[in-house]
C-alpha cells in the first residue's frame, strides 16, 4: 500500500564553511562584535585574559630569533598572535593606561563622559531646548558629539594613534621574531590550520 505523505521542506539552509587566513580573523572579529553589542563584553575580555601566558615564557630572550624566510615568518607571525593573543591585550590596556595616567585632562574628559552616559541611561530624562523636548535617541546624539569635542580639545586623537601604533609595533616585532617552535605542542593539531612545514 502506498500513502501519500506530505513532507515540508520550506525552510533554509545555511551552508558554512569554515575560512582560513585573514578572512578567519575577519569572521572572528565580527563575531566578537556581536557578542559586545549583545552586553557579554565583560566576560568575553575575562575569558580571553584567563588564557594568558606566564610572562616569563612570553619576554623569554632566548626564544626570541630572526625568521630564516618569509614563510617561516608568516608562520611564525600567526601562531605566536594565537597563542598570546591574551598577552598581547594585556600590552595594549597597558599602553592606553599609560597614556590616561600621563594625560590627565583625557582623564577628566573620559570620566566625564562616562558619568554623563551614566546620567544619561539611568531613567527618564528630559531635556529641552527652546520649546521642543528632545527624544532619547536625539539626547545620545547631543551627548555623543558634546564627548567627542571635549575629547578632541584634550587631545585623544594623539593619544589614540599613539597607543595604536605603540601597540601594533610592540605586537608586530614579537609576534615576528618570538621562535613559535620554542612554544609547547598544541593537543590539537587543526587549531592552526595555515601552518605547515616549508
Amino acid at each position: 500500500m502506498s500513502e501519500n505523505v506530505k513532507i515540508d521542506l520550506s525552510g533554509e539552509i545555511n551552508a558554512t564553511t569554515e575560512k582560513k587566513g585573514f578572512q578567519k580573523y575577519v569572521n572572528d572579529a565580527e563575531l566578537l562584535l556581536q557578542h559586545v553589542r549583545s552586553g557579554a563584553a565583560p566576560a568575553l575580555l575575562m575569558g580571553v585574559l584567563s588564557s594568558r601566558r606566564s610572562w616569563t615564557q612570553f619576554v623569554a630572550t632566548d626564544n626570541f630569533k630572526v625568521p630564516v624566510s618569509i614563510p617561516r615568518l608568516s608562520r611564525r607571525f600567526y601562531r605566536n598572535i594565537e597563542y598570546f593573543q591574551a598577552n598581547y591585550l594585556i600590552v595594549f590596556l597597558g599602553l592606553f593606561a599609560y597614556c590616561l595616567i600621563t594625560s590627565p585632562l583625557l582623564l577628566i574628559t573620559m570620566v566625564a563622559s562616562f558619568f554623563g552616559y551614566r546620567k544619561l541611561t539611568s531613567g527618564p530624562n528630559t531635556w529641552k531646548i527652546g520649546g521642543w523636548e528632545l527624544t532619547k535617541p536625539q539626547q545620545y546624539v547631543i551627548a555623543a558629539a558634546g564627548s567627542m569635542a571635549l575629547c578632541w580639545l584634550a587631545g585623544a586623537g594623539a593619544v589614540l594613534f599613539w597607543v595604536l601604533g605603540a601597540t601594533v609595533t610592540v605586537v608586530a616585532l614579537h609576534a615576528s621574531f618570538f621562535d613559535a617552535e620554542a612554544l609547547p605542542n598544541l593537543e590539537d593539531p587543526e587549531q592552526f590550520p595555515m601552518i605547515e612545514q616549508v
